[in-house]
């Protein structure tokens, strides 16, 4: 059922002041009880034939226009408002499907919210409801009554509500909105213990599920019926559910198509039947047999691979290994995504880069220009600054409020799918770190080819033994050595490919010389191991205050939230490899290489942690 929204007041359809109206002072309703029985009358000439609880709303309109005399415009806008309101129902899946009535608090103009509305509506409401016969009309003035405490005997008000929804069934409403007055009407009879018309409710609601498999109508009939009656409502008090659920969700199984509905009933099936291995293996064999029909009736390739990948991923979380393997061989053999890249221009003022030269144009020697570069801060920015952006960024993007995304890894294979506010928000933080590197790259690259503009191609004697005078360990200093020289006649692809794995390597020894336990025992038949790059990190970062500024950029850099640069390497997927790529590569090579000491050099351990919280992190 539809939420209550506020209306564009401009709309006749609903029952708002027309344009000419809007511009008077807002209409307040004084109760006339003399003219119950009159608004009794409309309201229920409005409920015939009415095919929703909004459509009363516009024939209270068109036929408060031909009453003599006319009814004044405060209760015609009023009965036009009591219409006005929806039953919203749980998601499906809920641990207590119920349905109530909305919007019951602010803000809210049309319909006002329940809460809002002041004593002398309420009192046309306490009225109406013992005036009114049609069951429509019935249903919404002693649900209000209910909902808003309106009597003393709440029991009796949710009896005449739940006695009015039933009598609903078969009248002229849509069949969903039957179906969610029933949801309402068994949300009632829980709520106050009505057990007898809690029973009659279910079996209305199984007929009515029943009748809808089997005459096709929308899932959106079915399922929330099927959802709600599956669910005992007590634990201490259960209720016997109609055996006949069980079967009508075997068909809804069947009946529908679409592999979203098909999931929402398989959970059904799965929450119900637990304990029975059988029916909860069909239900997710249903579910993942309607991916694959997505699958194959899809007509482009992304959405082909999107719903493989679903069924791939659902057939492994239950544990369906053959289907699981038909859907990845499919996975493996579809057709190439075509990506399309959407590139965004902006001029980079000169100034930032002459500016950011000037040390390496005014070294005296390659020594002094290679220690500026070395002592360079974080290219991805400051941590407080990128959160702020992020915030914003997410604040402003409707898209990124409600989206869902799916990241493909560099084989074309959907790798997660990313959705939620925290999700949303740190998705915002990369993007706002990923626009800084992309800028840093630039610089530190810049830097490194004024460095060989100026000086030549380095030797890697004299560049391993200036970066061994830090105490760097010769092996490493080394490694970053060569990677450097490769840089600077540019096979950036190998410059990246020695120096990345070299990053890990680094972080290793520090934690290693540090003490801190991050060796895995071994256990069993599995070998003792050290854990991956984003588990050391967060060691340096936990327990060596390492600074975030740099934390966060090489997360973004090496990790699979930002660039995956460390996976790309290890797994053989970066074939291509730009000046800027490799330029981030060494500079985050460098940042742990130098902090790594040589096994004979002694060093305190508060030596270490202060060049790990440092800004550059170089040793002091």
């Amino acid at each position: 059922m539809e939420d209550a929204e506020p209306i564009n007041e401009d709309s006749d359809l609903t029952g708002e002041p027309s344009s000419e109206e809007s511009t008077q002072e807002p209409l307040t309703y004084t109760h006339d009880p003399g003219l119950v029985s009159v608004l009794a009358q409309l309201v229920d000439s409005a409920c015939e034939d009415a095919d929703t609880f909004r459509a009363v709303s516009i024939n209270l309109r068109q036929l408060a226009t031909s009453l003599n005399p006319p009814l004044p415009s405060a209760a015609e806008r009023e009965l036009v408002m009591t219409f006005g309101y929806s039953l919203r129902s749980t998601p499906i899946g809920s641990s207590r499907p119920d349905a109530s009535l909305v919007p019951l608090d602010g803000p809210s103009y049309f319909p006002r919210s329940l809460n809002d509305a002041d004593d002398q509506t309420r009192a046309l409401w306490v009225d109406l409801a013992s005036a009114v016969t049609h069951p429509v009309a019935r249903a919404r003035f002693a649900d209000i009554l209910f909902t808003l405490k309106l009597t003393e005997n709440r029991r009796d008000a949710a009896e005449r509500a739940i006695r009015a929804y039933l009598d609903t069934v078969g009248g002229s409403l849509q069949d969903h909105e039957q179906g969610f007055g029933l949801l309402r009407a068994l949300t009632l009879a829980r709520s106050v213990g009505l057990s007898d018309l809690e029973q009659q409710v279910a079996s209305a609601m199984v007929d009515m599920a029943e009748g809808a498999l089997l005459e096709s109508n929308p899932a959106y009939v079915a399922v929330p019926l099927l959802d709600a009656i599956a669910v005992s409502p007590r634990k201490n008090k259960t209720q016997p559910i109609n055996p006949k659920v069980d079967d009508l969700l075997d068909t809804a199984l069947q009946a529908y198509a679409e592999a979203h509905v098909v999931k929402e009933v398989a959970d059904i099936v799965r929450r119900r039947a637990a304990g029975d291995d059988a029916r909860i293996q069909r239900a997710s064999e249903a579910q993942i047999h309607a991916l694959l029909k997505e699958a194959d009736n899809g007509r482009e390739a992304l959405i082909k691979v999107y719903y493989l990948n679903e069924a791939a991923s659902t057939a492994r979380r239950y544990g369906v290994s053959h289907l699981e393997e038909v859907a990845v061989l499919r996975l493996q053999s579809a057709p190439q995504v075509e990506w399309k890249t959407l590139q965004t221009e902006f001029s980079i003022p000169s100034e930032i880069f002459r500016n950011y030269l000037i040390p390496y144009e005014r070294a005296q020697t390659w020594q002094e220009a290679l220690a500026y570069w070395f002592q360079s801060d974080s290219p991805s920015g400051s941590v407080p600054n990128n959160e702020e952006t992020a915030r914003n960024l997410k604040e402003v993007s409707v898209v990124e409020q409600i989206a869902t995304t799916v990241k493909f890894g560099p084989e074309g294979f959907p790798k997660r799918v990313v959705s939620g506010e925290e999700d949303s928000l740190q998705r915002q933080r990369v993007r706002a770190a990923s626009a800084n590197i992309q800028l840093s790259g630039l610089l530190l690259a810049s830097a490194l080819d004024t460095i060989r503009a100026r000086f030549g191609i380095l030797s890697l004697e004299d560049v391993e033994a200036c970066i061994s005078d830090s105490g760097t360990h010769p092996f490493l200093a080394k490694a970053l050595a060569k990677a450097l020289q490769l840089y600077w006649v540019d096979e950036f692809a190998a410059s990246v490919h020695l120096a990345v794995p070299k990053i890990e390597a680094s972080a290793r020894s520090i934690l290693l010389e540090l003490n801190e336990p991050v060796y895995r025992a071994a256990v069993g038949d599995a070998d003792g191991q050290f854990p991956g790059l984003g588990s050391l990190l967060d060691k340096l970062e936990e327990k060596c205050d390492f600074d975030p500024d740099w934390a966060c950029f090489l997360r973004v850099f090496l990790l699979k939230d930002g660039y995956n640069v460390r996976n790309l390497v290890a797994h053989g997927f970066m074939d291509e490899v730009d000046r800027k790529t490799a330029a981030l590569a060494l500079r985050a090579c460098a940042l742990v290489v130098v902090l790594a000491s040589n096994e004979p050099a002694e060093r305190d351990i508060k030596s270490v942690k202060d060049a790990l919280a440092g800004s550059n992190g170089e040793e002091s």
